[in-house]
This record gives structure tokens, sequence and C-alpha cells, in this order.
């Protein structure tokens, strides 16, 4: 149940009975995140800029759609996490948050506690449920949940060639293959959530038709031509520049999730995240 009293029209239509999810049903998620600390960085004896305090994130925003059925891509959940700690920085331009969207007082979207917006998600992986989404392990961390690998459709690591070392962002794999523009001039997750689950769609039909090592070869090969990154594009006549998902690096390691596997019943300290290098980008 929302927390706000100023709640708008919804963005989301909850699952109706016929639609119970359970073992294998795909559901696409996507999150955002606030700042609640900034770095700490000062300068060591070699007049190098070095990191004392990293950056600490709190999870802001969870979305997850329909994967399947009549109403696939519709959200089902669209929770902004009211917020205990002092917001630093709303990340706007990456995010879509602004102030007042976690404030009880004055948001009008379904504000909820991360403890309600948690249980939740802990429900679906329970009942069994396949999450899909693009760069996922950057997701459940901030969320602050372990997914097992079998339940989990990363569509970063399907399109993916190893030897090409780099992972491609969802708004090249979107203009690209799906000839959409997404991330103007700021992120939704409802938005990234749907587009993960149409690049699942695209990956299947090329992998049925046999074709999908053709089809990164020519991704890769127009991703060097353009650097990896979607032209700029036009918006009431304006040329706008996407977004991109900033690295959550600070501290040069992949710290994984913060939740530990035998403790799935409750939370592992507060909603703040301190991430490592290795964040992928979406």
């Amino acid at each position: 149940m929302s927390i706000s009293p100023n709640l708008a029209e919804k963005r989301y239509r909850p699952l109706t009975p016929d639609e119970a999810p359970g073992e294998g049903t795909i559901i696409a998620l996507d999150t955002e995140f606030v700042a609640i600390r900034q770095p700490e960085i000062e300068m060591n004896s070699d007049g190098e800029r070095e990191t004392i305090r990293p950056i600490a994130y709190a999870l802001a925003r969870v979305s997850v759609v329909r994967g399947a059925g009549e109403h696939e891509c519709l959200p089902f959940i669209d929770d902004y996490i009211v917020s205990k700690e002092h917001i630093v920085d709303y990340l706007t331009s990456y995010s879509g948050i602004v102030s007042g969207d976690l404030d009880p007082r004055f948001s009008k979207h379904n504000l909820v506690s991360l403890k309600v917006a948690y249980k939740k998600l802990w429900i679906l992986l329970n009942l069994g449920c396949k999450f899909l989404g693009h760069g996922l392990k950057q997701d459940f961390r901030v969320t602050n949940i372990h997914v097992p690998k079998a339940q989990v459709i990363d569509t970063i690591d399907l399109f993916f060639v190893k030897a090409r070392l780099r992972k491609l962002s969802l708004a090249f794999l979107a203009w690209y293959l799906l000839r959409e523009d997404i991330q103007l001039e700021t992120h939704d997750s409802i938005e990234d959530a749907r587009t993960a689950l149409k690049l699942y769609k695209k990956f299947l039909e090329f992998s049925d038709a046999g074709i999908i090592e053709t089809i990164l070869q020519d991704i890769y090969r127009t991703g060097r031509e353009m650097n990896f990154k979607p032209p700029a594009a036009k918006k009431d006549g304006h040329l706008i520049q996407r977004m991109e998902t900033p690295t959550l690096g600070a501290d040069g390691a992949d710290s994984g999730p913060s939740t530990p596997n035998r403790r799935p019943a409750g939370l592992n300290g507060p909603n703040v995240f301190m991430p490592g290098k290795a964040s992928p980008f979406k």
C-alpha cells in the first residue's frame, strides 16, 4: 500500500489471480537509485587523488513488468522507495528521480518502504520467477537481494561476445535491434525493463533462426564504427544526447550481492550500496 497521500494515476496494474506467477514465469526488472553519500577524496603523498570513502547509493525505484501474456510489457510493480537517509544527489539525469519523489509529503508516486519493496521481490523469487533485465548484477546489488543464476536472464550477457571484451549498452542495442530511441535526457525504469524484454524476444527469434552469431558480428562491427553509442536523437526538432548510466565504480572490485544467501528473510542493513568498478553499463 502506498504511503503517499498525493498518489496520482498509477503507471502500473497489479497482477490478477489469473496472472499468478509461478516457477519459470518471466518478469522484467529495472531499478533506479540516488546518492546518499559523496565520495571522500584526498591527495596522497605522491600528489595523486585517492578515494578514502566511496560514494554510497540507495534504492529509489523498482519497476517490474509482465514478461508474457495478454498484458505483456505492462508493469505490475512500480515502487518508489521512501528514503530514511539524507539524499545528497538525486542523479536526476540518470535516474529520473527529482526532489519530492521520495518524500511522503509531496510524492505523487506509489511510495513504499524499503521493506515492502524488498518483500515483493522476495515473493517473486520464492515463487521461482525468472528475473530478466539488462545489467542485472547492478540491480540486485542496489536492491540488496541474491537471485540464483538459474533464475536470471540478462540481456547484457546474451548479446555479448567474450572475445570482444566489451559489453553493450541497453540504449545501443535498442537502437540497433529494435530501432527505438530510449534514455533520452533521462532514464525510466519501466522503459528500460520493457526494452530488455523486447531484446530477449529478439534473441529468441535470432536463435531459432540460427543467425545469432551473424547478428552479433554485425552488432559489434557497427558498434566499433559508432564508438558503441547510438546517434543523438531528435525531439521536437532538436538533437538530444542520451544519458548513459554512470559507472557505479569506486573501489576497484565487484563486491557482489550484499545480502548473504542464508539470510533471505530480512535485509542486511540499510538500503545502501557501495559499488565496485566492475558494475556493468546499462
